[in-house]
């Protein structure tokens, strides 16, 4: 055994999260990061070193000078790379080292490209999940199978499970959930161009998704306008999707395409499903007797509304949120660490807020009553229906603080109040100073997870942050469990020590987040002066 024998395989990432797109070509690699001097706490999506692929699994580097999300009316896919990675090692698993597949490595370990299997399962269980019929998924029947020198793409077809009497997706026919490629490893250059954690010479695969179309039966070609176009409307109106009643299974109830029924009457399924999917990607090996595997999870979604704008709610943080020991982790972080996660924060609910329509969502909301009703309305407060939620008598608005009515020349003031309030919050100074003159009101404003009180849709969305967002069970959205006590400890800690950690005009970039550094830096840019 020698340090580079492979104990453990992982990929790297285990998770990816792949977006639909019509186009053949895929969206660039891109980062975030902070905004041009003229959009302070806003980012902007920068190029970053990309991998072209092509048919035969070759794989070349670029920088691209730009980024498109779509060419013409068809958007670019996300189609993410998962590389195998390695544990390898010659004693106790603390010592074990984490490096890339590669040829080479492999070939030390007595084994190559074709003895590692690559299978891939992609399924789509909408229609399943919500008619609770099992035999409604489709995906791949068997899984796709790939040795790690099979470097051609490899279609993912959508059918039915094969011992269903009745299938929806009928025999000889399926739909194309995407594709997976294996790319043919290279030789690492000595001094690459691009960084050196791009490798070359790693075993990588490409999650390709599909182009993000709906099937339907013939039904839903006969709607007005259809469904579906008539080549899409192949799907079996006997198999249990088509007229199915809404049911309680999901919540809501009401998402999928429904047929025209009287009023009054349960909604019955159209029978129309879409071409997304879960995929479960799994690498074996064998090597000195030992049976050796990976598995990676990757999720379909729809394009990405807004590529420049960050969730303030994120995949990380819902891992996060599930660690075995958060709050010890917790408890390490440096001031400056929390200072720093503190304003990433707040410039992600920043962003989140400047795509919301405030002011239609809150036109749907309920109206407040009992404790959650100030005695007098907001004077001079031009917001109507005063006892909905940021109406002028809601108990969380600020008092002295009155927004104006609609106007031509702002049509959308609730949302303008929103945006503009919560890019000043976005700095970490500005959120000190007002979290030290009002030192209840961050947990009044800010949403606890789980804390809904009440047992209704209608009354439970209120001016508490975020306001009229609703998670995937269309209760209100809140932040992670995790995010809210290492927000609220972070509070605590400011009001304890009395005073906000406020920078001088003299002091230049000391002390200084590196995104605000940045933005400053940029300012003074354009302004032809040097930063003393």
């Amino acid at each position: 055994m020698t340090a580079d024998t492979i104990r453990r395989l992982l990929f790297n990432p285990s998770v990816a999260v792949a977006r639909l797109g019509g186009s053949t070509s895929p969206m660039a690699s891109f980062s975030w990061g902070p905004g041009d001097p003229h959009t302070i706490a806003e980012t902007r999506i920068r190029p970053e070193w990309t991998l072209d692929v092509d048919a035969a699994g070759n794989v070349t580097t670029r920088l691209p000078t730009s980024i498109s999300v779509r060419d013409g009316a068809l958007q670019r896919p996300v189609a993410p790379f998962l590389e195998l990675w390695a544990l390898t090692g010659d004693g106790p698993a603390d010592g074990w080292v984490a490096q890339p597949v590669t040829p080479a490595l492999l070939a030390s370990n007595g084994v190559v490209e074709s003895d590692v299997t690559f299978t891939v399962t992609a399924m789509n269980q909408k229609a399943a999940h919500r008619a609770s019929r099992p035999n409604l998924r489709f995906g791949t029947f068997p899984p796709v199978s790939l040795t790690g020198d099979d470097h051609g793409a490899v279609l993912l077809r959508g059918e039915s499970p094969p011992s269903v009497a009745n299938p929806m997706v009928p025999a000889g026919q399926f739909i194309p959930l995407g594709s997976v490629q294996i790319m043919r490893p290279q030789t690492q250059p000595a001094n690459p161009p691009f960084p050196p954690e791009i490798r070359l010479d790693v075993l990588r695969l490409r999650f390709t998704p599909a182009a993000g179309l709906c099937y339907g039966p013939p039904q839903a070609a006969a709607t007005q306008p259809p469904a579906v176009p008539a080549e899409r409307a192949f799907l079996n109106d006997h198999a249990g999707w088509f007229d199915a009643p809404m049911g309680n299974v999901v919540v809501p109830a009401d998402t999928f395409d429904a047929q025209d029924t009287a009023q009054g009457q349960t909604p019955r399924s159209l029978g129309v499903v879409d071409d997304t999917c879960d995929a479960v990607v799994t690498a074996a090996v064998t090597i000195g007797g030992a049976a050796l595997g990976a598995r990676a999870n990757v999720t379909v979604g729809p394009p990405h509304f807004a590529p420049d704008r960050r969730p303030f709610l994120s995949i990380a943080d819902e891992i996060n949120d599930r660690e075995d020991d958060a709050a010890a982790r917790d408890a390490v972080l440096t001031p400056g660490e929390r200072d720093a996660w503190v304003e990433d924060l707040f410039e992600r609910i920043a962003e989140t807020v400047s795509l919301f329509d405030l002011d239609y969502w809150r036109g749907l909301s309920a109206t407040l009553t009992g404790s959650a009703l100030a005695a007098t309305s907001i004077p001079d407060d031009g917001v109507p229906a005063p006892t909905r939620a940021m109406g002028g008598r809601d108990a969380l608005r600020d008092r002295d603080i009155a927004i104006a009515p609609r106007s031509e020349i702002e049509p959308f003031p609730l949302s303008a109040r929103a945006r503009e309030r919560h890019r000043a919050l976005s700095d970490l100074n500005q959120l000190k100073s007002w979290i030290l003159a009002h030192p209840d009101r961050l947990a009044a404003l800010v949403r606890a997870p789980f804390s809904v009180p009440t047992t209704t849709y209608a009354d439970a969305f209120t001016m508490q942050m975020p306001p009229f967002m609703a998670n995937s069970n269309r209760w209100p959205l809140a932040l992670s469990n995790w995010q809210y006590r290492l927000l609220m400890a972070w509070k605590d800690d400011v009001v304890a020590a009395g005073g906000p950690a406020l920078i001088a005009a003299d002091e230049g970039v000391t002390g200084l987040s590196s995104s605000a550094a940045e933005r400053r830096r940029q300012v003074l840019d354009v302004l032809g002066e040097d930063e003393q």
